[in-house]
């Protein structure tokens, strides 16, 4: 591997900034704001901002440099690439204003099949109408090679960088605070390596549709002992698993469908890899694999139905099983295309893939429409059941519903306005990270109050808030000889007093044993203290400030005092997380706090 001088590193830096100058700018922009997301970590708005600013730049960047690619192959003039380098920014400008996956799920799953559909785009724009199959291979070879170099050379840089700043800390005693690894690393990782990527995108894409290329050993080395003998291990097992559920004649398991969809994604991958040279001589082991791999699909892909038809028939669609659907389709589609087709083209893989990304992300056939309209319908069936599948399904689904499309997809089970009071709660929480959790559990928990269901029913997650005492940090401390800080997570604390052992030991359900010298054991038993402000909070006496959003314990916290004939002991906790749900054990709660300690 030739490692590049630095002259040609500011050549090559100097020629993509020419090529590319609206992928550096979002490079930068990404940079600089990985560079802000070090200083905001405190859970705040402008975090939550700045984290979907920066996948929105990877957006950017791919669907920019697929634009540039196809105005560079097909002679473009500068207006209309120009026009186009504007209409894919108006694109991740809009997405960025109604994209929120902070707030839904379903944000996280568009956000991530667009990145999947642009990145796939990169593999083909140049071949939109152009260019040959041998030609569409050797890019993406490049592209994959280019990838891989700059990983490397990312990884020693930033290494080396890394030791000489600890080796400048260690031997000047110059001190360098952390975020300076995190500023480098994002320097490193973000802009040299994109700026390095962007070098080696071929440029004479004429060349490469017409010259022969020598195939690289390494890879075929890769594909031939290690890639494809793995794969058939792999199709062994599967193919024995089969064999298994055909003699107990019962129904595949769900993991199965993942591990055939892994096998089909490595598989194809192999025969990208091993495209030009499947024919050529000396390689039989390829040339066998190449022509036998898709019949050795054929069981897989059945196996790989009847698994999702198991688990969509009994639970519905959702984005996840949606994918799964549409790639278990997919994969049958190709299997059958490439067993028929006397013409392999390879470009359809990429390009169908794409398409159905796309697809998947907008529109009455999208993975969130037909996700929302499965499991509205199931809830629809049920929503009056009082048997006891109906009391397991509806917490489930109407928790699917909230968390993944909003409150407002309840809209049609109920005569309430449920926008009115999504905005009213996404008010009272406010935006940042920290009543995230908060927002989440009032969404729920208004939903499931409506619809009067028991969410534990479906094992859920149960609802905990957060109680922080009014004067946070300020401990009064008057009559007291000692104090000690105390949390419900330490089993077991020991400290001396007075030359004396103070020994607190947490027994089952929350409660302490204190023990001081030869005084007789005390226990002190916070639950009542708690169930009291676990009542209090449910019946709506306590509830957020609405100057800063907190859920206050009276006074500088929760008291309980207990008395020996040598010592009086008071356990002030200061912050307590509880669990609101009625089926929930009273002694499921965590706290920190102070145990203070007089004399007699």
């Amino acid at each position: 591997m030739k490692w590049p001088s630095l002259h040609s590193l500011w050549f090559d830096t100097q020629k993509v900034i020419l090529r590319f100058p609206l992928q550096v700018l979002v490079t930068l922009l990404a940079n600089l704001i990985c560079f802000s997301l070090v200083e905001f970590g405190d859970g705040s708005f402008h975090q939550v901002e700045l984290i979907k600013s920066m996948l929105l730049c990877n957006l950017a960047l791919v669907l920019l440099l697929s634009a540039d690619l196809f105005a560079e192959v097909n002679n473009l003039n500068p207006v209309k690439k120009w026009s186009l380098r504007l209409v894919c920014l108006g694109i991740c400008i809009v997405l960025y204003f109604t994209l929120h996956p902070y707030l839904y799920i379903a944000d996280c799953y568009r956000i991530g099949l667009f990145a999947f559909s642009f990145h796939l785009l990169v593999a083909f724009a140049p071949f939109i109408n152009n260019g040959n199959l041998n030609g569409f291979w050797e890019y993406n070879k490049v592209l994959f090679l280019r990838i891989l170099t700059a990983g490397i050379y990312a990884g020693v840089l930033f290494s080396g960088l890394a030791v000489a700043l600890v080796a400048i800390n260690s031997l000047f005693n110059v001190k360098i605070d952390s975020n300076v690894y995190l500023r480098l690393l994002s320097v490193v990782g973000i802009s040299f390596t994109t700026l390095f990527f962007l070098a080696g995108v071929p440029v004479d894409f004429k060349r490469i549709n017409e010259l022969q290329h020598p195939y690289p050993k390494g890879l075929k080395v890769f594909t031939q002992y290690v890639l494809i003998p793995l794969l058939v291990i792999y199709f062994a097992i599967l193919l024995v698993y089969e064999v298994k559920i055909l003699l107990n004649w019962q129904l595949p398991k769900g993991m199965v469908s993942t591990l055939i969809l892994g096998y089909a994604v490595f598989g194809v991958l192999s025969l990208l890899l091993i495209y030009p040279i499947k024919e050529q001589e000396g390689n039989g082991w390829i040339r066998l694999f190449s022509r036998w791999f898709y019949l050795m699909m054929i069981p897989l892909v059945v196996l790989l139905l009847l698994a999702v038809w198991k688990r969509v028939g009994n639970y519905g669609i959702t984005e996840s099983r949606y994918i799964l659907v549409i790639l278990a389709l997919w994969l049958s589609i190709i299997t059958g295309y490439f067993l028929i087709s006397r013409k392999d083209n390879i470009k359809i893989i990429p390009i169908s893939l794409c398409v159905l990304a796309l697809l998947a992300i907008y529109g009455p056939q999208s993975a969130f429409s037909v996700s929302r309209y499965s499991q509205s319908l199931r809830l629809k069936k049920i929503i009056n059941g009082k048997d006891a599948y109906a009391l397991k399904e509806k917490p489930a689904i109407i928790r699917y519903l909230v968390l993944n499309h909003g409150l407002e997809s309840l809209q049609p089970f109920t005569t309430a306005d449920l926008h009115a009071v999504s905005q009213h709660i996404e008010k009272k929480t406010g935006s940042l990270k920290r009543f995230a959790y908060q927002r989440e559990n009032d969404l729920l928990d208004t939903a499931f109050a409506l619809f009067k269901v028991n969410k534990s029913a479906a094992g859920s997650k149960s609802s905990n808030v957060l109680f922080v005492a009014k004067e946070e940090g300020v401990v009064g401390v008057k009559g007291f000889d000692y104090i000690t800080a105390i949390n419900s997570y330490a089993q077991k604390q020991e400290n001396t007093l007075n030359g004396a052992t103070l020994s607190i030991e947490k027994l089952t359900g929350n409660k302490l044993q204190i023990k001081i010298a030869n005084d007789p054991t005390l226990i002190i038993d916070p639950n009542p203290k708690v169930d009291s402000i676990r009542n209090a909070y449910l019946n709506g006496k306590i509830v957020q400030q609405q100057d800063n959003k907190n859920l206050y314990l009276p006074g500088d916290g929760l008291r309980i005092n207990v008395n020996s004939k040598g010592h009086a002991l008071t356990l002030l906790l200061t912050e307590l997380t509880l669990s609101t749900d009625s089926g929930d054990e009273t002694d499921d709660y965590y706290y920190k706090g102070y145990l203070l300690v007089k004399i007699k």
